[in-house]
């Protein structure tokens, strides 16, 4: 069994627990509160004060809330603002998904695809069948957080925004991002509950 370790973010301070593998001292790791991607060897090590495994964000001690970037200046997690499940829209016009508590697999319709959201490609192939997983965890004060990584380490290129997702990465989404898969782009939304229907 890997050992999990603790380690400090140089950007935004957060404690993230990984797996010790070899090798990672020549990896890079992307923070998944603040998107900075930075060599492993930036991040500082943290002496482990108990055996809580569980992800420290800035702010969990004080009072303050923390921001994740995004092309809009941000969306500020401590207001509340994902305190409802997101959902992805297949753009223009086509499907959408509730997302779920824990892990919701997003592929190719296939007769084989055990992905939870299903896309019809029409032919194309080039999306995988089991191809991104969105990760939706509750923070204590903060809501819902949902963190998007790929499946695996073979895909066709995908991206959020206009960042390249690539295998290991874990990016946290905010309302509005648009995720480029091959040949089908999907939004991700956060349902204003207290909106006007139309």
């Amino acid at each position: 069994m890997d050992e999990i370790i603790k380690i400090k973010c140089p950007y935004c301070g957060a404690v993230l627990s990984v797996k010790n593998q070899a090798g990672i001292e020549t990896k890079s790791v992307t923070c998944p509160i603040c998107k900075q991607k930075s060599p492993f060897k930036d991040f500082k090590k943290v002496v482990d004060k108990g055996n809580d495994e569980k992800t420290q964000y800035p702010g969990d001690d004080e009072k303050t809330s923390y921001r994740t970037s995004s092309d809009e200046g941000g969306t500020d997690i401590g207001t509340g603002l994902n305190f409802t499940l997101g959902k992805l829209r297949v753009i223009p016009s086509g499907p959408s998904f509730q997302l779920k508590p824990g892990k919701n697999i997003i592929g190719r319709r296939a007769t084989q695809s055990t992905a939870d959201f299903q896309i019809p490609m029409e032919g194309s192939k080039r999306l995988s069948r089991e191809h991104l997983v969105i990760e939706i965890k509750k923070v204590q004060g903060k809501g819902f957080v949902h963190y998007a990584s790929l499946c695996k380490q073979k895909t066709n290129k995908t991206f959020i925004g206009n960042e390249q997702l690539e295998y290991g990465d874990c990016i946290v989404l905010n309302h509005g991002d648009v995720i480029k898969l091959p040949d089908v782009n999907v939004k991700f939304e956060i349902p204003d509950e207290e909106g006007t229907d139309f």
